[in-house]
């Protein structure tokens, strides 16, 4: 008590001392009314969520893994839409796995978390990968493909589901969307093939793709994830050699894929979130793609539709047929009104070519592990001027369908090294950067480098590149 007095007389004394103390209780009274309001505010949220009175799908032992970090919005805004159209009956399991201790996600996720409503929340604290030298963009990539792998070990391993659909918190979602996965599941189990059932279409902006055909379906080589399913099988045979970073583009290579494809939508059933997204560890690469896709203008009662087509043989079967009657066209070509009920195919030769033809109608043209994103046996359809058009590997033949080869054999390393080539030139070849030989091995760019303070390692970097 005397001490208490002390102090009294002491802050009576001291003008300064007293406003700063005053400043002090005011703003710990507002964060602690602001703490408050989250939690009012979640608690008025939930109760305005229409449970849902859908159809009863057949997701047995599968759980939906909801990944998250630090966006706290955008967790509760993917948040809503799962529990707005999650079958009512029996509930699907839904995992929130946060990556980092960002505390306002934390208490988030904790608020959702509830056995009754067969919800869990499970934290990655700890990053081994913190400690890495690498820039902070990058650094996030480590963290990601760690955090990936963390949790899907959970699920599976721990927790024994034998498929998960992995979802990502800045995702907005269809209504039709768990039916999508219902209606595939067993694809998986089928056709040792599929590697995966994504929701997610690269090239599914509104011109690219027939909304009136919202129930299409699509085989691809090219792993779309961004609301995707797999089985513990596979993810048992990933997870012993899961990479450090950038583990998407790793799920592409051949040696990972082993010729296997994923299914995917003609129209996506997620969608970018780009007012809750932020720019992401891509720091907004792809924002001008990504925003252009949006989700069906109607939803899809995927239980009247035929998937059994899209097991490979079938699949196979078909599109050699649909390709051996579409009508040939040059690039120039389709700039001429198509007619809307026949189907057209393009040639591209080389990865310039494509990334030309993507270029002009708007495609996603980066090509990772010689793919074109959304290709199968490097074929990608996309809509032209209204008609289907297929976009067709140079070195693609009808017998590579026919007889079951591997598509791996048209995604060669020769392509892949042309592309890393053209990366390096749209990267630094360009008016306002070198505009000499554009070669990673010429002279002069070296000493370019060595000038603007690259360094020798970026040139030794795109050494494997082939200049064409």
């Amino acid at each position: 008590m005397l001490l208490f007095n002390k102090v009294c007389r002491c802050v009576k004394r001291n003008r300064t001392l007293m406003y700063f103390l005053a400043c002090v209780l005011v703003f710990a009274g507002l964060w602690l009314f602001s703490q408050l309001s989250d939690v009012q505010n979640f608690s008025n949220e939930t109760k305005d969520v229409e449970w849902p009175t859908i159809q009863v799908y057949d997701l047995p032992e599968t759980a939906v893994l909801v990944m998250a970090a630090n966006r706290e919005a955008a967790l509760r805004n993917h948040m809503n839409q799962l529990l707005k159209f999650r079958p009512s009956d029996p509930l699907v399991p839904i995992i929130i796995s946060q990556d980092g201790n960002k505390e306002s996600v934390t208490r988030l996720a904790t608020s959702y978390a509830s056995s009754s409503l067969n919800i869990s929340f499970i934290h990655h604290k700890y990053r081994s990968s913190s400690g890495r030298r690498v820039d902070r963009i990058l650094r996030n990539y480590f963290y990601i493909a760690e955090h990936f792998k963390w949790a899907l070990d959970r699920v599976f391993f721990e927790m024994g589901y034998s498929t998960v659909i992995v979802t990502e918190d800045d995702l907005d979602i269809s209504s039709d969307f768990f039916s999508y996965f219902a209606a595939t599941r067993h694809l998986l189990f089928e056709d040792n093939s599929i590697l995966c059932v994504s929701a997610w279409n690269d090239n599914g902006a509104a011109s690219l793709t027939d909304r009136s055909k919202s129930d299409l379906l699509h085989r691809t080589d090219f792993f779309p994830g961004l609301g995707w399913m797999l089985t513990a099988s596979v993810w048992k045979e990933l997870s012993a050699s899961w990479p450090e970073a950038y583990w998407d583009d790793w799920l592409r290579m051949p040696e990972v894929r082993k010729g296997r494809a994923c299914i995917r939508p003609e129209v996506s059933r997620t969608a970018h979130n780009m007012k809750l997204a932020g720019k992401g560890s891509s720091e907004g690469l792809f924002k001008s793609f990504l925003s252009s896709i949006r989700l069906p203008d109607t939803p899809v009662d995927f239980s009247n539709v035929d998937v059994s087509s899209l097991k490979k043989k079938e699949y196979d079967i078909s599109l050699a047929a649909v390709l051996r009657d579409s009508m040939p066209l040059t690039f120039e070509q389709l700039n001429n009104t198509l007619d809307a009920t026949k189907t057209y195919k393009t040639i591209y030769k080389t990865p310039r070519e494509f990334k030309i033809l993507a270029k002009k109608y708007k495609l996603m043209g980066d090509i990772r592990s010689g793919m074109p994103r959304t290709s199968y046996y490097g074929i990608v359809p996309f809509i032209c001027n209204g008609a289907r058009v297929y976009a067709v590997h140079g070195n693609f033949n009808e017998t590579l369908l026919l007889d079951g080869s591997s598509s791996s054999s048209l995604y060669t390393e020769i392509w892949t090294r042309m592309c890393r080539y053209l990366d390096f030139e749209e990267q630094f070849c360009r008016s306002d950067k070198w505009t000499g030989s554009c070669h990673p091995e010429d002279p002069g760019m070296i000493e370019w480098f060595e000038r603007k303070g690259y360094g020798v390692s970026v040139p030794k970097s795109w050494s494997d590149v082939i200049v064409n």
